[in-house]
């Protein structure tokens, strides 16, 4: 459990320092900051979306299970790209009252 602990927070210090232009793969599809209560930066860039892409938003509920933890997608909102950043980073915008963390997952429609 302790190595565990450990293996994850030294992934998850090498993707804050080298965020998603360093391990896009890794981060595909990531919201890696809330502008504000409607809008968020996504780890989706210049050929993987367009402005006015439709996406969908998704919280992963994960539940232990014997050794392991099961995981499910659970979607949130839909949303639409509404900017272009760069070949890896998008904004993306979502409805009044969708409730949203970093580290949830985007994927297009």
């Amino acid at each position: 459990m302790i190595l565990r602990a450990f293996a994850l927070s030294c992934f998850f210090a090498a993707t804050a320092t080298t965020g998603c232009a360093g391990g896009h793969a890794v981060m595909r599809g990531a919201v890696v900051m809330k502008i504000d209560p409607m809008t968020a930066h996504v780890c989706l860039g210049n050929g993987e979306v367009a402005v006015n892409d439709r996406v969908r938003l998704y919280r992963n509920v994960c539940e232990p299970s014997g050794r392991r933890s099961v995981c499910k997608k659970t979607p949130l909102a839909d949303g639409k790209v509404t900017d272009l950043l760069d070949e890896h980073y998008s904004v993306v915008t979502f409805p009044v009252g969708t409730t949203f963390e970093e580290g949830n997952t985007v994927e297009k429609l």
